[in-house]
């Protein structure tokens, strides 16, 4: 690595203070991706992290230095978005720019500072979060907008949010794609292991998978009642998979199977490993994700790579991920709902035919061409600020 490399560090914390899931999954693929580019770059590891979580070999060897700590995550925060400080230079020396992965800015003394916003919808739709994490997410926005050098939004339709909701000036604000992992959903599937599995949830035949924590954005209840029409209407449909961890306001949906009478044809996995997630996704006959809102919606490009017809919603970032290869509808009515699970049962021709489009849209959103913008943003973000390092 030359002298003249550019030093940027990421606080990649959101990857290491839970259970992983969506973000993470994303930190953790766009840091990856970075340290291949094989580019002038000198990348930092700063975070906290839960007890017991360590990081993968493979992604520590990347850094140069490394900064982890156990258990500071809310006292970073309180310190952070209100007093910025203590700088990250003291833990990873001096660097041209700090990039915090998730909606937390990261304190400088010098470094120019980043924060990757992945969705407004503690603004757009409070009623679907705690009233601790609006209250929360809302001061790091906030804070944010008013004192980075630069917001990375992961769609566009985030990034207009952002302009909107936020007000921060047009050319602070980059948006910078997600990408997916081709490779996780190449070669053949393993039906023999697919089989165990389905056998294990208590799944017989065909299936739909939806995806996601187990919370009201997900929109999951108006899904279930929309499903019960159509087992009524064609008890041939297949079951129905939820996979994802319980999150807040959860009882509603696991209310909703019993009312309408559905615990033999919908299936609870939980939260799974993600190899297990893959798999079920390859194997299940379409994907559902009729989200209230979202930044991006990973598991609708995730399904388009596995070649899995999608049903979605008309909200937010969907349709801009999906491009027109799949089943859109209004999410807030059961009628939409219906008629688009009504789709996948009677129109199986064109919508795998849209697979194979979405498929093929999906091959262009790669975690290396995700990186590459990042790059792009850092090196215009820097700039003449860059320090020539001896």
């Amino acid at each position: 690595m030359c002298d003249n490399s550019l030093r940027i560090a990421l606080d990649l914390s959101c990857a290491f203070e839970g259970a992983l899931t969506g973000v993470g999954y994303v930190a953790l693929h766009q840091a990856r991706a970075l340290m291949h580019l094989n580019e002038d770059l000198d990348l930092r590891l700063f975070a906290t992290r839960a007890r017991g979580i360590e990081l993968p070999e493979d992604l520590e060897a990347g850094f140069t230095r490394t900064a982890v700590f156990s258990n500071a995550r809310r006292l970073k925060i309180a310190l952070w978005a209100r007093c910025n400080w203590p700088p990250i230079e003291w833990f990873c020396g001096s660097v041209d720019a700090a990039h915090g992965l998730f909606h937390l800015l990261p304190a400088t003394v010098r470094a120019r500072r980043i924060v990757t916003i992945y969705d407004l919808v503690v603004f757009r739709r409070p009623e679907t979060h705690t009233a601790s994490t609006v209250r929360t997410h809302k001061r790091l926005l906030k804070h944010a907008a008013r004192h980075g050098d630069a917001l990375i939004t992961i769609s566009e339709s985030c990034r207009q949010d952002v302009l909107e909701v936020l007000n921060a000036p047009p050319e602070k604000v980059h948006m910078v794609p997600l990408g997916v992992c081709l490779e996780d959903f190449a070669g053949p599937l393993d039906e023999d292991i697919l089989a165990r599995r389905k056998q294990n949830l208590g799944l017989t035949g065909a299936y739909w998978i939806c995806i996601g924590t187990i919370e009201p954005r997900k929109n999951l209840c108006r899904l279930l009642e929309a499903y019960r029409r159509i087992v009524d209407r064609f008890p041939e449909c297949p079951d129905l998979l939820l996979v994802g961890r319980r999150g807040w306001f959860a009882e509603p949906v696991f209310e909703a199977i019993a009312k309408l009478r559905l615990s033999r044809r919908v299936k609870y996995a939980g939260y799974l490993p993600r190899p297990d997630v893959i798999l079920l996704l390859r194997g299940a006959a379409a994907c559902l994700y009729p989200s209230l809102y979202e930044g991006f919606g990973l598991p609708v490009l995730e399904a388009m790579a596995a070649r899995v017809p999608v049903m979605t919603s008309n909200a937010a970032s969907m349709p801009e991920v999906i491009g027109g290869h799949g089943i859109v509808v209004e999410p807030e009515e059961v009628d939409a709902l219906e008629w688009g699970l009504e789709q996948l049962l009677t129109q199986p021709a064109a919508c795998e035919q849209m697979a194979e489009r979405a498929f093929v849209r999906a091959r262009s959103l790669t975690w290396e061409n995700s990186a590459k913008r990042l790059l792009d943003v850092y090196r215009a973000v820097c700039g003449e600020h860059t320090s020539r390092w001896t």
